[in-house]
């Protein structure tokens, strides 16, 4: 038995697919599904949902697939075996997985991809070496070559399982080479010119930005994190949390006694249980408020100050006094150690500037 199902797509459309339920030579109950590929403006599972003209003809095609599926069903010696290629929309089949395990670089992926490939699908089978090659130069012109290593990386990963399942028998990527990750030395603020924004109140602006700011220096949060961090979070002298890039991991982090005086100086909200609760809602206005505020307390970089940097400041003076590199991960919420290894490189070669400075016998 062959039935046509309709999946609800992000877009408003309808991917259909073949629910095939048969059974094998040795008389067991099978089950399988076939994306077609073939999107639709509603679901059409009700006989009383009339089909809408725009729809006709690719409905008449779902139909054709479907009833060829059943002649192979019902008259194939063996019972009904799968194709060697299925049919697989790609979007939908990266879609499936996010649903199934959740990976933030695999979400920014499938929203690029959906703004490059506009209105049309692409199946599986047709994503070639020239295919990456151009969706490749897209990103580079929309992202940075970093972002743009990271999601042609995370598109590989999730193409070459499609091999690992025998969906497919090769993979594009087998001979394709993305663009390199560049090195690059991350804007960061040394513990002087922490405590110089520290003296440095303003008289005018939200405070609840500068306050963010510093906190974040000695926590490291990301600002998506502060924005929701509640006192909820603040368990036995620890900030416990979920990070919103990376939910599956839980962090602990050891509330210092300069955290807990930033916290003190933000009035409660009389409902929300949030701890920074007046924050602009968008990083722009922040990151103006910011860099004012190291404009004003003189500080030689001010113009590169953003919030991330509250980050990378805190990865820097926790490894440059004395933090180990895998406790750093853990802190960060870095799901691989390379990733803290770039700030233990600025770490080291920090050092050995300051070495040069030794004065000579």
């Amino acid at each position: 038995m062959i039935k046509v199902r309709f999946k609800p797509l992000k877009s408003g459309m309808f991917s259909t697919y073949l629910d095939i339920y048969y059974k094998t030579s040795d008389n067991k109950s099978k089950r399988s599904y076939e994306f077609l590929g073939i999107h639709v403006h509603k679901d059409y599972s009700s006989p009383r949902v009339r089909i809408m003209e725009k729809d006709s003809e690719n409905m008449k095609l779902v139909q054709a697939i479907r009833n060829t599926r059943e002649t192979d069903l019902n008259f194939a010696k063996h019972g009904y075996e799968k194709p060697n290629k299925p049919v697989l929309d790609l979007l939908d089949y990266l879609e499936e997985c996010i649903t199934k395990k959740f990976n933030y670089k695999l979400e920014c992926l499938i929203i690029h991809l959906h703004k490059y490939l506009g209105k049309k699908s692409l199946l599986i089978s047709e994503v070639n070496e020239d295919f990456l090659g151009a969706f490749q130069s897209y990103l580079m012109i929309v992202v940075s070559q970093n972002t743009t290593h990271a999601y042609m990386s995370v598109f590989r990963q999730y193409y070459n399982k499609l091999v690992t399942r025998r969906l497919i028998n090769e993979s594009p990527f087998e001979f394709w080479t993305s663009v390199k990750e560049i090195v690059t030395e991350r804007s960061r603020l040394t513990i002087e010119e922490v405590r110089k924004l520290a003296e440095t109140k303003l008289d005018w602006g939200n405070d609840q930005i500068r306050l963010a700011y510093l906190f974040s220096c000695f926590t490291g949060l990301r600002i998506s994190d502060v924005r929701v961090i509640t006192f909820d979070n603040i368990i036995n002298g620890h900030l416990v949390f979920r990070p919103k890039k990376t939910p599956q991991k839980l962090v602990s982090i050891p509330i210092l006694d300069d955290v807990y005086k930033i916290i003190e100086q933000i009035p409660r909200h009389p409902i929300s249980n949030k701890i920074f609760w007046g924050l602009p809602s968008t990083s722009h206005a922040i990151n103006i408020h910011l860099k004012e505020w190291a404009k004003i307390a003189n500080l030689n970089n001010h113009r590169g100050v953003t919030f991330h940097t509250s980050r990378h400041t805190f990865a820097t003076i926790g490894l440059t006094y004395g933090i180990d590199l895998y406790t750093m991960k853990e802190l960060l919420a870095h799901s691989k150690i390379e990733m803290t290894m770039v700030y233990s490189k600025i770490v080291s070669q920090k050092k050995e500037e300051e070495l040069l400075k030794f004065p000579r016998l």
